[in-house]
């Protein structure tokens, strides 16, 4: 049997290991050919969307094995190392695959996830050589021949100095890696210089896609030194100089690799990065602070489809000067570390600064008097985008954008403490805040930063997190705010709800969301759970008394994406009203309701139960849970489809990473619905949206009037 494993992502750490495994089993291994302009071409064009090349060009070399081998090899890498997380497209690369290379044979997808545990990993392999049609000890046996080999792989690089190339061709006499060409052999001439080249070892080491870049770097005198090299646990110490606990699975060889080499003698760092790449957007952002701290020259390389060799050679030559002339300073030993906070946080909170979300701020300020503090939560307007946009690294999305935004809102207006909820998936949403404060700091801003961790887990953690953002209020205070106002965002969302079945049909338009508008505005002001219950009754027969067209059977849509974009109007420029007034009712996931997350029956596992379900209906096309909203995504698609929905909007943030595999995914499905994909970014326009929604509501109502008036039922 021929396996088939692409030269791409993964390959540089693991390939040794993965082909010493099979061989073992007796099969034949089958490797792409080095990428080629040809290769990368169709992975690009078969690729939809924002999915950075590095993706786009594996998609190339699996389509490169289609008639070479029986299987595909390609790992969903959920983790490899404790408690971290890899890329969402590390996780989802086998549906990638599967979508964008249907002619790809079928694929051997084990999941790997260390944090499972030893027998959760001799499972999977046992299972990958049972289809080999081996026994347990012939696994074993293939397993201790793996590790030995990858043993062997690690300490070539890190006791001997050797590039992945070259440690893969000592590893592996007889194969074909150009005999470790892209190694770090030393350049010619007396005015060599020595620079940190900082990035994905699929980036770096691969000839297409960074344009020879060791080649280019040496013709100029330049000895490139990598992250690989160096022992692991010096990298793991530098990284944590700069940021307080790891996030990524990759971290050390970008952030940790960086902060090491800051701190040598070395004379300047080039970071080498994918555009569209969701963990180095944010990484880099760190890195590029430090080296401002440590004064050493950094020149960061991002590299796309559209990268120019000329482009790329010049602005190499330009560092390479600039390194050049500052060498003629004396060295002296740096520090990296990251700004002083002595003195800069007050003890009391008076204004805790939270960013919007939808009904967050109507919800909560009134609670948060009851236990003496203030919140401000801005709505998002222009200047939020603006504020945070400007001092944003670039590629990262419009949710990170928005967020500091608001925070800069917050701190103009008196806040002195800022608070934020973090994620625990492979979404970058856990890194914001991160990144978010050392932005902040560095603008010269003084405040305390809370943080709701994924740890802090059920009603006992949350009830703890609000204690210490209301300086340790007394415990039935902080009951008492919990309860009203999650009771307040259950009623906001509830009246959302409400409003989105009257706008297609009332005979006025206008009127559903004036009846919101004051709704939000009297739940605001509510300071009691038995003055809240009188307000939803009063909204309720509101909206009932609103005149409406029994005639009329609107079309039925679902907004499926990523939550914030969802949830917040003004970053989806006001989507479902906009939609109800061309007559569509909308729907939306029960997951992307606030009040879903807050209520008592989260902490019991509803939300969970739901996943799982969603899961079943997503199962054929994305089979495992990508971070974020992706899977959802994927999963509504085919759950409104069958219950008869006429459409689908798919929101997503321009370079989000769940969501641009969803796209990918979701043209894969069977389910005949037509699917509107909007990015949102601070480029997009109120015009271009409408224009777009009404092309898309003229196909579903002509659709719909060839099924003979009916939506379709699948």
């Amino acid at each position: 049997m021929r396996i088939g494993i692409p030269r791409g992502l993964l390959f540089y750490h693991y390939f040794p290991m993965w082909r010493a495994f099979f061989e073992e089993l007796g099969a034949d291994v089958v490797v792409s050919p080095p990428t080629t302009e040809k290769m990368a071409h169709l992975g690009c064009k078969r690729v939809i969307g924002d999915v950075c090349l590095p993706v786009k060009v594996y998609c190339g070399h699996a389509f490169a094995l289609k008639d070479k081998c029986e299987y595909l090899f390609i790992p969903a890498a959920h983790s490899t190392r404790p408690a971290l997380y890899n890329c969402p497209k590390f996780i989802g690369l086998p549906d990638i695959v599967r979508a964008a290379v249907p002619e790809c044979p079928p694929i051997l997808d084990p999941d790997l996830d260390i944090n499972m545990g030893r027998q959760y990993l001799y499972e999977t392999a046992y299972k990958l050589g049972f289809l080999l049609e081996r026994n347990t000890a012939d696994v074993e046996s293939a397993l201790r021949r793996a590790i030995d080999v990858h043993r062997l792989y690690g300490a070539l690089m890190q006791r001997r100095g050797l590039s992945s190339p070259q440690a893969i061709a000592q590893v592996l006499p007889g194969f074909d890696e150009e005999n470790g060409s892209n190694g770090i052999e030393r350049a010619a001439g007396s005015s060599v210089i020595n620079v940190a080249l900082i990035g994905h070892r699929y980036l770096i080491y691969d000839r297409q896609m960074d344009y020879r870049l060791f080649h280019r770097l040496r013709s100029i005198g330049v000895n490139p030194v990598t992250a690989e090299t160096v022992d692991r646990s010096k990298l793991n110490e530098a990284m944590l100089e700069l940021v307080e606990a790891p996030y990524w699975g990759y971290e050390d060889e970008v952030i940790g690799a960086g902060a090491y080499y800051l701190q040598s003698d070395i004379d300047g760092v080039i970071s080498v990065m994918a555009f569209g790449c969701g963990p180095d957007s944010v990484m880099i952002e760190l890195l590029q602070k430090a080296a401002k701290r440590a004064g050493k020259p950094y020149l960061n390389l991002v590299l796309d489809e559209h990268s120019s060799e000329g482009g790329l050679l010049t602005r190499l030559e330009a560092f390479v000067d600039m390194v050049r002339r500052s060498k003629r300073q004396p060295y002296k030993q740096v520090n990296i570390r990251r700004i002083s906070r002595d003195g800069e946080e007050k003890e009391r909170i008076d204004m805790i600064g939270i960013p919007s979300m939808g009904p967050i701020s109507p919800a909560f300020k009134t609670a948060a008097r009851l236990v003496d503090i203030d919140v401000f939560s801005p709505t998002v307007t222009k200047r939020t985008i603006s504020l945070g946009a400007r001092y944003s690294p670039e590629q990262t999305c419009l949710p990170f954008k928005a967020i500091l935004g608001a925070f800069i809102e917050c701190l103009e207006q008196g806040a002195d403490t800022l608070f934020m909820v973090t994620s625990s998936n492979a979404c970058r949403m856990g890194y914001y805040s991160k990144v978010h404060e050392e932005i902040l700091r560095d603008l010269g801003y003084k405040f305390k930063f809370l943080r709701h961790r994924p740890e802090d887990k059920g009603i006992l953690g949350v009830l703890r997190t609000i204690r210490r953002c209301t300086n340790h209020a007394p415990w039935h205070k902080v009951v008492e705010g919990y309860i009203l106002g999650t009771a307040k965002l259950k009623s906001l969302d509830d009246l959302a709800r409400s409003a989105v079945k009257i706008r297609p049909v009332e005979l006025e338009k206008g009127q559903a969301d004036k009846v919101y508008q004051a709704g939000v505005q009297e739940i605001d002001g509510v300071r009691s759970i038995l003055k809240l219950k009188k307000v939803e009754r009063h909204y309720r027969g509101e909206f009932e008394r609103i005149p409406v067209d029994t005639s009329i059977v609107p079309l039925k849509v679902g907004i499926v994406g990523e939550m914030y974009v969802v949830v917040e109007p003004y970053v989806n420029l006001n989507l479902e009203v906009e939609l109800g007034k061309l007559g569509v009712e909308v729907t939306r996931n029960k997951t992307s309701y606030l009040s879903e997350w807050t209520g008592m029956k989260s902490y019991m596992g509803v939300l969970t139960a739901e996943k799982r379900k969603l899961a079943k209906y997503a199962y054929p096309y994305l089979r495992r849970d990508v971070g974020g909203h992706g899977l959802e995504s994927v999963a509504e698609k085919v759950n409104l489809a069958r219950q008869g929905f006429d459409g689908v909007v798919h929101l997503a943030p321009f370079t989000c990473m769940p969501e641009s595999i969803a796209q990918n995914v979701m043209p894969l499905t069977e389910e005949n619905i037509p699917v509107l994909t909007v990015l949102c970014d601070e480029q997009a326009t109120q015009t271009g949206l409408l224009t777009r929604l009404e092309a898309f509501v003229d196909l579903l109502e002509r659709r719909r009037r060839d099924n003979g008036g009916r939506t379709l039922m699948l």
